[in-house]
């Protein structure tokens, strides 16, 4: 039974990708004073040789900052700060999703997936309360990037259900 969940292609793949995506996380906190919202995409730069393996994670969360500026500018409901606390929170759970998945513990996987759904979540409601007060910058984007970047961050959703919906059948 628990070596389904440990070989199971969804649950190996995620594990891999959220502990990619928790480093560029970091990374981009760390780095977050250098981000940048401006008209240029990044598609733009890459078609103009602008983009380069090590300034390119920092330009893509850069051009995901053009449908949610809240890691740039502050002055949002909550001081526009607090979303980084959502990249943060996946980056830990991600590094944890990895042990317990190692270790086959069924209860913390569902633990992590569950503050995972929550975390989303909540990083989608404030989003939402965010474009509701127009604390948004928006003049950056454009209409095509909105369903485009939203539907990638809902991966951080999508995924962790699908998970949880199979740990739950066990």
């Amino acid at each position: 039974m628990l070596s389904r969940i440990l070989f199971n292609p969804l649950f190996v793949s995620w594990a891999i990708i959220n502990l990619l995506v928790g480093l560029l996380e970091v990374y981009a906190y760390v780095n977050h004073n250098l981000l940048r919202l401006e008209y240029e995409t990044l598609w733009e730069k890459i078609a103009k040789g602008k983009i380069t393996l090590f300034n390119f994670w920092l330009e893509g969360w850069s051009e995901y900052c053009k449908v949610d500026s809240r890691y740039i500018a502050p002055g949002s409901i909550f001081n526009g700060s607090y979303v980084w606390y959502f990249e943060l929170l996946n980056a830990f759970l991600s590094l944890i999703f990895i042990f317990a998945l190692a270790f086959e513990n069924i209860l913390l996987l569902k633990i992590i997936l569950f503050i995972g759904i929550i975390n989303c979540l909540g990083y989608f409601m404030t989003l939402a309360l965010e474009t509701i007060y127009c604390r948004l910058e928006s003049r950056f984007s454009r209409v095509w990037q909105y369903p485009m970047y939203y539907l990638i961050s809902g991966i951080w959703l999508i995924v962790p259900l699908c998970c949880y919906e199979i740990i739950s059948k066990l």
